[in-house]
């Protein structure tokens, strides 16, 4: 079980996990590119990353001896989870095959707004002005960045958008699980569930897999670990209007992993863009830390 104490410094901390999980999270958006490239069925590179994670997530547990935070008291809320993070990627990609991945990725984004929203009547959290304006700058720098176009109002980004909805409310679970389930559990239950439901797609979709693009499944498992445990951890220890925001921070090392890797050069809107974003992250860290100063005398 876990307890929320000084809150401005869980804030604070709440955010550079969340950070670290957004990190994780262009990692395994960029190895999923660089395999999708490769014709491999969604649901293959769900199943094959998900057999990866739970080897090196149930190594990494019995080595450090950690079998006890897998211990769970609400087996039906991990599953509603499960069916929440499964169908997020699977509305995705489906929309991401008819549309163009800025229009996409704009709806998507939009899932900042429901989770702080939500964050409202469901744990009774306070959003003030300056949270808010946090989510609209970072969403204005996303806008700018990505200069969607008139894809966003075809029909079928009602699927993008529902992808964005189930995303919302995974994170809103992780929130919903923490006074029972470690971070730990919430993490792997939907790991080790997202592997099950991808493998029974598996035999109509398998194609086999070169060593090379093995080694690309290993990093992006070790990229997704590292997302999931920092976005969770986050959600858990901090309110979620605090740490919402820096889900866009993801977009910023997005653009940097496309320069590194396929030389993508961003244009003079991905530059703002990330500048609008990066500011309202440092506004929102710069009052938690005053707020965390007062508290402390």
């Amino acid at each position: 079980m876990n307890t929320i104490s000084n809150p401005s410094n869980n804030n604070l901390k709440g955010i550079a996990i969340m950070i670290i999980g957004m990190i994780g999270m262009a990692g395994t958006d960029a190895s999923g590119k660089w395999l999708m490239t490769s014709d491999y069925s969604v649901f293959q590179v769900i199943a094959v990353r998900g057999w990866i994670i739970v080897t090196l997530m149930m190594a990494w547990i019995v080595l450090t001896k950690r079998t006890g935070q897998l211990r769970t008291r609400r087996p039906k809320a991990h599953g509603i989870r499960l069916l929440l993070a499964f169908g997020g990627p699977v509305l995705m990609f489906s929309a991401l095959a008819k549309m163009p991945l800025a229009d996409v990725t704009v709806i998507i984004f939009g899932s900042t707004f429901l989770t702080t929203a939500l964050s409202v009547p469901l744990f009774k959290e306070k959003v003030g002005i300056h949270r808010w304006s946090a989510v609209i700058l970072g969403f204005v720098g996303v806008m700018i960045a990505l200069r969607p176009g008139a894809g966003v109002f075809e029909p079928i980004a009602i699927l993008a958008l529902l992808a964005g909805v189930a995303f919302s409310t995974i994170n809103l679970t992780a929130r919903w699980l923490r006074d029972t389930e470690s971070t730990l559990s919430i993490t792997f239950y939907t790991m080790a569930g997202m592997a099950v439901l991808a493998s029974f797609a598996v035999p109509f979709v398998w194609q086999p897999i070169p060593l090379n693009d093995l080694v690309v499944f290993t990093i992006m498992s070790v990229f997704t670990i590292i997302g999931y445990l920092g976005m969770t951890g986050a959600f858990v220890i901090a309110p979620v209007s605090v740490v919402a925001p820096f889900e866009y921070t993801v977009m910023i090392f997005a653009v940097i992993s496309g320069w590194v890797i396929w030389g993508d050069v961003p244009d003079e809107y991905v530059w703002t863009g990330a500048a609008i974003i990066v500011a309202s992250g440092i506004y929102l860290i710069q009052r938690e830390a005053r707020l965390r100063n007062v508290e402390g005398n």
